[in-house]
């Protein structure tokens, strides 16, 4: 299954893939994706787009950061520290693809670079 990472570290955002046929479960292939040992889930828009991030990511002391916009959504921009994964959902609320583009996704995103939130 194809996913979206957005990678604030090297400013990149490409797709990944989850083999399902993998000893691997999906929730630890979320958490080594995003190097984290917890995640949370952010909606992204009203057609069951989902970003998984980094539950402590705004925890720590210094963190590479992106804003997500969608004007259409949020009143204003999402702050994210860390990584993330953006997937679809389906009816039981189940991971699937995402509908949702890298074209369509990038100028919703905006790196900040490493910084210090405290």
């Amino acid at each position: 299954m194809m996913s979206i990472l957005i990678n604030p570290i090297d400013q990149t955002i490409r797709d990944v893939w989850y083999d399902k046929s993998k000893e691997v479960s999906r929730l630890k292939w979320i958490q080594d994706t995003l190097n984290v040992s917890s995640i949370d889930g952010i909606r992204l828009n009203d057609n069951d787009q989902y970003m998984y991030v980094d539950d402590e990511g705004m925890l720590s002391n210094m963190n590479y950061f992106f804003r997500y916009t969608n004007n259409d959504y949020y009143i204003e921009p999402v702050l994210i520290a860390g990584k993330g994964l953006v997937v679809g959902t389906d009816e039981n609320g189940d991971d699937i693809e995402p509908e949702m583009t890298i074209g369509e996704l990038r100028p919703r995103i905006q790196f900040l670079g490493r910084k210090a939130y405290h």
